[in-house]
């Protein structure tokens, strides 16, 4: 029997229900965060948390448990799935209220935590590589909603990934309005020229993914490789060695076309198979 955490109480997932009336379901107004654990030890949790903290606080939601008691709470959910490698999704919503924007807007928030054994991608896109196409949904521009918020509205990315699946491409790279690269759907893109990698700046408007943080310490300290974030346009990646994109659960995956050019010679390079090697030999430092 799998649990989840709703409304203070641990509960089978078939038994749990949200009201119709949560702000979340009538109006996307609510945040989430997805992290992993790695041999039942939260990995990245203080980064992940920091992060809630500065969505709720863009949307003036009350936070009433500390970072020690919400780990509390997760470490007891991952116990009770009998979880080893896990994946978590919190997520908060403003709670039941009215219809409509004069609706009264200080309710406790809705507290769902959803816990699942991680299951990650077929090792063979890591060995082969895989495919992006450019989309043409555009990237939220940061002064229309903040990319500080992480939203579950997120119906921006969702038109990005049906785009990939109707295309056949296993992700895609979005651009701003001002035609910059800015990420994926559901990831943040890097590519590498010598011992230099690059990646968008979050001027961008991209979500500033824990991982991405992870991955750009990870290559200045292990690998010896200077990161430089900044706008890019599309035609920066034609003269790429290696393209690769990373998320809390793609990892390091690495990208072998984009569009109708080949990377590498269509063959994942080097850095990217060292740099997944390196991240997880990071989360299991942190055990």
């Amino acid at each position: 029997m799998a649990f989840v955490y709703l409304g203070g109480n641990f509960i089978p997932e078939q038994e749990a229900s949200i009201s119709v009336f949560d702000q979340g379901f009538l109006y996307g107004d609510g945040i989430y965060e997805c992290f992993r654990s790695v041999a039942g030890r939260l990995y990245q949790f203080p980064r992940h948390f920091a992060r809630l903290l500065q969505s709720a606080e863009a949307l003036r939601y009350p936070i009433r448990f500390s970072e020690q008691e919400l780990e509390a709470i997760l470490l007891e959910l991952q116990s009770r799935n009998a979880l080893t490698n896990g994946y978590f999704r919190i997520n908060l919503s403003r709670g039941a209220g009215q219809i409509g924007f004069s609706r009264q807007m200080s309710a406790d928030p809705t507290c769902l935590i959803i816990a699942r054994e991680f299951q990650g991608f077929d090792e063979k896109h890591y060995r082969e590589g895989i495919h992006l196409k450019v989309a043409q949904t555009r990237r939220n521009a940061p002064e229309a909603i903040s990319p500080k918020i992480k939203s579950i509205s997120n119906l921006n990315s969702l038109l990005g990934k049906l785009e990939a699946k109707e295309t056949g491409a296993f992700e895609v790279i979005m651009l701003n309005n001002k035609d910059h690269i800015c990420e994926g759907s559901a990831s943040n893109i890097f590519w590498t020229r010598g011992n230099y990698v690059f990646t968008p700046d979050a001027s961008t408007g991209l979500l500033e993914g824990v991982t991405r943080a992870t991955l750009m310490r990870l290559c200045e300290e292990k690998l010896g490789l200077r990161v430089i974030s900044g706008e890019y346009r599309l035609q920066d990646l034609k003269y790429s060695d290696e393209v690769f994109i990373t998320s809390t659960s793609l990892e390091v995956m690495p990208v072998v076309q984009a569009e109708d050019f080949r990377i590498g010679g269509g063959q994942v390079g080097p850095i990217a198979r060292a740099l997944r090697e390196e991240l997880h030999r990071d989360m299991i430092r942190q055990q």
